[in-house]
């Protein structure tokens, strides 16, 4: 580890005098020729959350490539776990500028695999100015935020300061959790920019300081009936979205991992995250036209997160033995109990260093660039101390016990399914990028990264976590296994646009990325044998672009092998006995999108996409043996992904008058299997939004935003008790049951205003 850090300390050393990031690239003729990249658009209209990005579909599931999201040139976080990004980052007034980055661009200045959303902060400003914003919604949130910059002195010296904070109640109160948000969160920035100019250069340094402090329940479940052909209904007593599924009492029982004492823990202060970012930057520019930028960053979080994963709706009259409630020991009547896992992450430390060096001109027909990113992330004793209960199926529900269960609390397999890691990671890579423009015809965007990447640390065996006697033992008296893995990943990306006239054209692309794995994939104790997975992508289709008309249509298909994650299975005779299954399989997807934006008058624009696509599950099957002595196999084979749509359709229009802008978007979702063998399946939705912009004056504009306006009740995601649900005769018993999942925000208005000076 210490080599690493110094080898990283000497590199930055040996820039900072030179300089930093590249000026913004001029648009490409892609751009110019009226290429409309789904992401690009409505990126923070989310119907699963309010704060962060939603993710932008690629054909593969989320966990194998979603949204990543960049601040000032580098990741938000490390990687996306356990710290999420809305965890250390929110579309705040400091932010300056926003932007997409493509699969391609993503692979060879990230090295991961989805598109980025990449943001760049507030550092300066020459005149003085402010802005900010204020958000409510009718569920009582308070948002606002505001960011004040301008020059310190005459000499070049500037400042940015700003500030967001957020208390969103979310859309139901659980009872008993009285200081319960749904998303509260504080965030605080600082940048300090020092100008200068000789006679070969010009340029800046920047300090910048960024504090995060968020706190909140993971918890977005819901029960409901499912009903024939994909349908689903809410319960006669319980609204979805609504009403809270959250345990009442706002204590979370556990056993300490380390002491093996009873503890009690407080679900919403206890798993927050609080960390401390400092970015150097700077940026440079010879007297060739050689631009020179680079960013080093030092980074500290406490993570935590505490995660009720909802295992499986269970009749009474399956359970071996009658159920209590836990608070007054009184009998439950009900039909139906929730199993319930709880995963607790205590707040634990990590420490990154970050840092990348870019150096590019143009030249010619060329503006290229070449960089280095040296990248390391270190975590010590990352734990989730793990347990599981029932709960009523019912409002604000209370923590049941089985009378035959001699735990006070009703709880079981107490850190039976728990997880522990420690080690570090660290990426060194060389980036090259090239914007070639061939002729007036042709365009070539090139890239290519040769990565190195490590993985150091220990796990502890899941034959080593238990004792001779069958009894679970404390992490200081359990064994540990080494981990050591060396990759050395490339990525290539190669996009072309031939115009064939003025109007019309062919477009092309081809990116291949290789891709390691983190220290997560060793938390539940199953040795991952992780390999490299390989990620090739190819699309081909045309442009025509029109006064009145910019399409773009073309057919992709996108493969990801090797992918290895961890996999909740319920015992299909039991479903608070949970297999943590460590898997490996192949997503293949083949798609066609066709994205069109309409533009009759300049008062109006109307967005259309639609995107077909065919993503397969390929090589996923194996073997499970639960603890009551259950064996169950699995071939996942040739399966539709769940929770990705095999049809989509985006519609955006918007009217302009005057000072008004009233705008819509709806989304379609077509099928979606909610378990792996096929067998079950929601029915397609919508997400609607909508809403009303006007400028008050050329500083003061008000808003009115509506998510879902339909007011469905979706439902959404994969059900971890269902994928063992094969036979006909399994599926036919699941009809009129009850359930529980995911679902999308219900109704929201929202109201906001921006201002500036």
């Amino acid at each position: 580890m210490k080599t690493n850090k110094y080898l990283f300390l000497a590199l930055f050393l040996a820039f900072t005098g030179v300089g930093m990031n590249a000026q913004e690239k001029n648009k490409s003729k892609k751009e110019a020729a009226g290429e409309v990249k789904e992401g690009d658009r409505n990126v923070m209209l989310n119907a699963a959350n309010n704060t962060g990005p939603r993710d932008v579909n690629i054909g593969l599931p989320a966990s194998t490539g979603g949204t990543t999201v960049l601040e000032n040139g580098i990741p938000t976080v490390f990687f996306y776990w356990p710290e999420l990004p809305p965890r250390a980052w929110r579309n705040d007034a400091s932010i300056a500028k926003r932007k997409m980055l493509d699969l391609g661009q993503t692979a060879v200045r990230v090295g991961e695999v989805g598109v980025s959303l990449s943001t760049f902060n507030n550092l300066g400003t020459d005149k003085f100015q402010g802005k900010g914003s204020l958000n409510s919604n009718h569920f009582g949130l308070m948002r606002g935020d505001i960011n004040l910059s301008g020059p310190i002195n005459q000499k070049g010296l500037k400042f940015s300061v700003g500030a967001y904070g957020s208390f969103d109640p979310g859309t139901f109160k659980p009872k008993g959790i009285t200081r319960y948000y749904n998303d509260k969160a504080q965030l605080y920035k600082a940048a300090l920019t020092q100008e200068y100019k000789g006679e070969n250069i010009k340029g800046s340094i920047t300090a910048f300081y960024k504090y995060a402090n968020i706190d909140n329940i993971n918890n977005k479940y819901s029960p409901f009936r499912f009903d024939r052909n994909g349908k689903v209904s809410e319960l006669d007593n319980f609204r979805l979205g609504r009403d809270s599924y959250i345990e009442q009492s706002g204590v979370l029982t556990l056993k300490d991992a380390y002491t093996g004492q009873a503890v009690k823990r407080d679900p919403v202060k206890d798993y927050g995250t609080a960390s401390h970012t400092l970015d150097i930057i700077g940026k440079n520019t010879l007297s060739n036209g050689l631009n020179i930028d680079y960013i080093l960053r030092y980074r500290y979080a406490k993570t935590g997160m505490y995660t009720a994963v909802m295992t499986g709706v269970e009749n009474v009259s399956n359970l071996s033995g009658k159920l209590n409630y836990v608070d007054d020991g009184s009998a439950y009547a009900g039909e139906n109990v929730q199993s319930v896992m709880n995963l607790a992450s205590r707040r634990t430390p990590m420490n990154t260093l970050m840092g990348t060096v870019e150096v590019g001109r143009k030249s010619g027909n060329h503006k290229w660039s070449v960089g280095i990113d040296q990248w390391y992330f270190e975590t010590h004793n990352f734990l989730t101390e793990s347990s599981q209960y029932y709960q009523e199926v019912a409002p604000n529900p209370r923590k049941l016990k089985l009378i035959t269960n001699t735990n006070p609390n009703g709880d079981m397999r107490l850190n039976a399914n728990y997880e522990y890691y420690d080690g570090s990671e660290n990426k060194t890579a060389l980036f090259f990028l090239d914007k070639w423009d061939v002729s007036n015809v042709v365009t070539l965007d090139f890239g290519a990264r040769l990565q190195y990447f490590n993985l150091r640390g220990n796990y502890i065996k899941s034959g080593d976590r238990k004792d001779q006697n069958g009894n679970i033992r404390l992490i200081g008296d359990a064994p540990k296994s080494d981990i050591k893995h060396d990759w050395l990943t490339k990525a290539v990306m190669v996009n072309a646009v031939i115009k064939l006239t003025d109007k019309f054209g062919l477009l092309g692309e081809a990116v291949y990325n290789e891709d390691g794995a983190h220290l997560n994939k060793y938390s539940s104790g199953k040795d991952p044998q992780l390999e490299i997975s390989k990620v090739p992508e190819a699309a081909i289709g045309v442009f025509y672009n029109h006064k009145f008309v910019s399409l773009v249509s073309k057919a992709t298909y996108i493969n990801r092998n090797n992918y290895r994650t961890t996999v909740n299975f319920s015992n299909p005779n039991n479903s608070s006995d949970v297999e943590r299954a460590m898997t490996q399989y192949d997503v293949q997807t083949l798609g066609w999108t066709t994205d069109v934006l309409f533009t009759p008058a300049k008062s109006f624009n109307l967005h259309f996409l639609l995107t077909l696509q065919q993503p397969k599950y390929k090589n996923f099957n194996g073997d499970l043996k639960f603890s009551d002595g259950t064996v169950s196999s699995y071939d996942f084979g040739d399966k539709t992904v769940t929770g990705v749509p095999k049809v989509l359709i985006e519609i955006d229009p918007s009217y302009t008058w005057k000072d008004l802008r009233v705008w819509a978007s709806a989304r379609y979702f077509s099928k979606q299997y909610f378990n792996k063998p096929n067998t079950l399946y929601f029915d397609g939705r919508w997400e609607t939004f909508a809403g009303v912009n006007y400028k008050i004056s050329k500083n003061f504009d008000v808003s009115a935003t509506f998510v879902n306006l339909l007011n469905q009740r979706g439902v959404s995601g994969s059900i971890p008790d269902a994928d063992l649900i094969v036979t006909d005769a399994d599926v036919k018993s699941k009809e009129g049951t009850v359930m529980s999942g995911t679902y999308i925000r219900p109704f929201t208005a929202e109201f906001g205003v921006k201002y500036k000076f």
